[in-house]
């Protein structure tokens, strides 16, 4: 069974709830917690112009091999999270799309991660 990873449940759930509402991205996890990835903001800044770059598949394959090599024993929900924690601000600052636009562009994307991840 496909387990949903919780924050981004919460994000497509507010996402859904009020459709006339800003883009809220869900925020980095702190780092000190364990089973949370160690990334630096501006890690998770290149790793979101990387997934927008174009070949979005290609590029969630890339990104979440490179995870897991670095963070052995990484849970998929924990990956599914830093991802979309990781694309949304780039979608979100994209002032060529609608508020809907961009809504629906995360939404997709979390729902393409988590084909891919499980």
């Amino acid at each position: 069974m496909l387990r949903l990873a919780p924050l981004v449940a919460a994000a497509l759930l507010a996402a859904s709830a009020f459709p006339a509402m800003a883009l809220d991205c869900p925020k980095p996890q702190p780092t000190a917690k364990p089973g949370i990835l160690k990334e630096t903001p501006a890690q998770m800044a290149a790793v979101g112009k990387q997934l927008t770059g174009g070949d979005t598949f290609n590029a969630i394959a890339s990104a979440t091999a490179d995870l897991r090599i670095r963070y052995p024993g990484v849970e998929s929900a924990e990956l599914v999270n830093y991802l979309v924690t990781a694309y949304c601000p780039a979608v979100a600052a994209n002032t060529k799309l609608s508020e809907a636009q961009k809504k629906s562009a995360v939404d997709g994307f979390a729902a393409q991660v988590m084909r891919q991840v499980y």
